[in-house]
């Protein structure tokens, strides 16, 4: 049944809640002492007159005071009410509250009022209308409160004026009874977008729990792909290991015994078992490659590499195949191009694939790989690699599912030259997570052109590296870290970008000494070059993970848990960190001891909260401003430490402390404390020389921090 009686409990229900959120604003609100000045004003106003004597004057003030006293206590019982007690009762007892003050009022008006005097009969009734238009602030939410306050407060005032007798005291009557109704007529428009915001506000409560259920829901999900992910891991390592090692076994036992002296049929049966091993050693390739999640691929060295050296190799490795078909083997690569921008075992590995595939596939003539260059779509400079063969060609029909798992073209193919089609779907993944674009050109019986585009490292390009993607990361902060690191300069860098956020940094003249010091502390990480990395790893005693910074030219080490391209921004160093300690990186996640929060320059998880409340745009404003102040501070502070004018540099250094401290910057704040104090005491020119010294250092640490912290700072 859907009539009105089936939809009334509904909206009851509706109503109910927006009943109870207006009642609590009379509560909250309604308990100014808003009479005081009012009745003041009426007061001295009958006291001039000498209308009545004092103390009937004071007793409207007196019954107010009482009427409020009343109302508190009501409010304190409000406060205490018993949940399950319905809105409405406490509405009408504020109702009843709310007619205590206004018989108040009106009780006023007929004490106050002067009959034969105009101006004075004014005076109260501007002082009455205003004494209203406050208290209806206090109870519009519910009109019968209003109501009952005005009817017995401006009631005996109208009718006082009523009876006055002359035409300016009649419409000052009529004005009252207007202003009065009029302002009752607001309630119910009031109340109604009170009951809108309170239904706003409502939603949104609830928008917020859904919205942080179903955050749970899918970190959770989050948390359960991880787990997949790691499960699927483990599970390729566990394939690759247990089936290549007996299958490259086997590979090895069959060449060699392909070389001993058999009879031609011997050597036949040789030759298939080798077939099949070098095609089942070739699948089980792909299905690993093709399975390898691609979050897996940010452990892969960043390098670049010659394009034309990397064809030349691919055709020699394929050369001795070529000779055999009796195929014509070549590579064409143009002059003075640009070297690839991306890892170039990925580079060989697909273009082994493409030539691979195009002498499987070609019964005579010969194939070409083509290397040149090209402009991208994004004004981008980009290397083309083209595998050019005679062979069969693809039909039309086969062309959309070429690059699709288990697609090798027509059944004829796959009969006569063995393969899973696997090797042209890992080519296509492993050029997407490279940022470039693979495709074919293709006649049937004309030959195919299967091509690839990567990224080149122009004159003004860096290298691009696997953490750049998360430049604007967040500073681990509070680590133990050993760095081993041979040239100066890096030194420096590396310092620079880790010290100021409170992170213990060793360093080591040499490999030997990294290898001593990582057995015998211990570190949440060691930062090596890349040419000390493999020799740090494989030492006895040496447990935590190894960061490589490889420059260009550094052969790839072997045994780097993560590794960075060098020189790289400080956020990429942070994203690198993180990504070798997980969570053990996270500033949210840890707390460093008294001792090393002390020497952080800065702390980054509070930073982080500022922008994460003000703005990015808003905290770097203020940055700038206290960055801007801050240097001129300080370079005040060494001039009156140049002068020995000890009082303006202690007011300079309080200036510098509440600067600082105002940002959170405890070292600089602790620093500039301490030097005031200090003046204060007397300590000797040297000493207050040293501190001065002090706070320079500590705020050139706190302004490199800042600029790696925020780069637009240091622009």
């Amino acid at each position: 049944m859907t009539g009105p009686d089936a939809t009334q409990p509904t909206m009851e229900a509706a109503s109910a809640p927006v009943c109870a959120d207006r009642v609590d604003i009379l509560y909250r609100i309604g308990r100014h002492h808003l009479f005081l000045p009012f009745s003041a004003l009426c007061i001295a106003g009958v006291l001039y007159l000498q209308i009545v004597p004092i103390w009937i004057a004071v007793l409207p003030l007196l019954l107010q005071i009482g009427a409020t006293v009343f109302t508190g206590q009501l409010a304190e019982a409000y406060r205490r009410r018993d949940p399950a007690d319905s809105p409405l009762l406490w509405a009408r007892r504020f109702t009843f509250a709310s007619g205590l003050s206004g018989a108040a009022w009106g009780i006023g008006a007929i004490i106050w009022f002067s009959p034969d005097f105009f101006p004075a009969q004014a005076f109260l009734t501007l002082a009455m209308l205003g004494m209203t238009a406050t208290e209806f602030i206090a109870r519009c939410s519910y009109r019968p409160a209003y109501l009952a306050h005005a009817a017995l407060s401006l009631g005996p005032l109208a009718a006082m004026l009523l009876l006055a007798g002359n035409v300016y005291a009649s419409l000052s009557s009529l004005l009252v009874l207007f202003f009065g109704g009029v302002l009752y007529s607001y309630c119910e428009g009031i109340a109604g977008m009170l009951d809108e915001s309170f239904r706003l506000r409502r939603t949104n409560a609830d928008l917020v729990v859904q919205l942080s259920r179903e955050k749970n829901d899918v970190e959770t999900s989050r948390d359960l792909a991880e787990a997949s992910t790691r499960a699927k891991s483990a599970f390729v390592a566990n394939i690759s290991h247990e089936i290549r090692t007996p299958l490259n076994a086997l590979l090895g036992m069959a060449q060699l015994l392909e070389r001993s002296e058999l009879d031609r049929a011997q050597k036949s049966h040789v030759k298939v078992l080798l077939e099949a091993g070098r095609g089942l050693k070739t699948l089980l390739d792909d299905v690993i490659a093709l399975s390898r999640d691609e979050g897996e691929d940010r452990h892969v060295a960043d390098e670049d590499c010659d394009a034309a050296q990397t064809a030349r190799t691919v055709a020699r490795l394929l050369q001795p195949r070529a000779w055999e078909k009796q195929l014509r083997l070549g590579v064409s690569a143009a002059s003075n191009l640009p070297r690839v921008a991306a890892d170039p075992r990925r580079v060989r590995q697909v273009l082994l694939k493409l030539a691979d595939n195009a002498i499987k596939f070609t019964p005579r003539g010969g194939v070409e790989i083509r290397v040149e260059a090209e402009d991208g779509n994004d004004s981008s400079q980009r290397l083309r690699f083209s595998v050019i063969d005679t062979g069969l060609g693809i039909p039309p029909e086969m062309a959309a599912s070429v690059f699709e798992p288990f697609a090798s073209g027509d059944n004829s193919y796959t009969r006569r030259n063995d393969g899973a089609g696997l090797g042209l779907a890992v080519a296509k993944r492993v050029i997407e997570t490279l940022g470039g674009e693979i495709g074919f050109e293709s006649e049937p019986g004309q030959g195919s052109t299967f091509w690839f585009t990567v990224p080149a490292i122009g004159a003004d390009q860096s290298i691009p590296s696997a953490s750049v993607a998360h430049a604007d990361a967040s500073p681990p902060w509070g680590l133990a870290l050993l760095v081993r690191v041979a040239d100066d300069a890096m030194h420096k860098q590396v310092a620079d970008m880790l010290e100021p956020f409170g992170n213990r940094l060793v360093f080591a003249e040499s490999a030997a000494e990294a290898i001593g010091l990582a057995g015998r502390e211990t570190f949440d990480a060691i930062i090596v070059g890349a040419s000390d990395a493999d020799s740090i790893a494989a030492a006895p005693g040496v447990k935590a993970p190894l960061l490589a910074l490889v420059l260009s030219g550094m052969r790839t080490p072997a045994a780097a848990g993560e590794m960075l391209r060098w020189p790289a921004p400080a956020g990429a160093l942070y994203a690198a960190l993180r990504e070798l300690l997980g969570r053990g990186a996270d500033s949210s996640g840890m707390r460093p001891d008294a001792a090393q929060q002390a020497t952080a320059a800065i702390d980054a998880p509070a930073f982080a909260a500022l922008e994460k409340s003000l703005g990015l745009r808003t905290l770097i404003e203020i940055l700038q401003s206290y960055m801007t102040t801050a240097e001129e501070l300080c370079t005040k502070l060494e001039q009156a430490s140049a002068d020995e004018n000890w009082d303006e540099a202690a007011r300079l250094a309080q200036d510098i402390a509440g600067a600082a401290g105002g940002l959170g910057l405890a070292a600089l704040t602790t620093a500039a404390r301490g030097f005031t104090q200090r003046a204060r005491e007397g300590d000797t020119g040297a000493d207050l020389h040293d501190a001065a010294k002090s706070i320079a250092a500590e705020h050139a640490r706190v302004s490199r921090a800042l600029a790696n912290l925020y780069p637009e700072l240091a622009a």
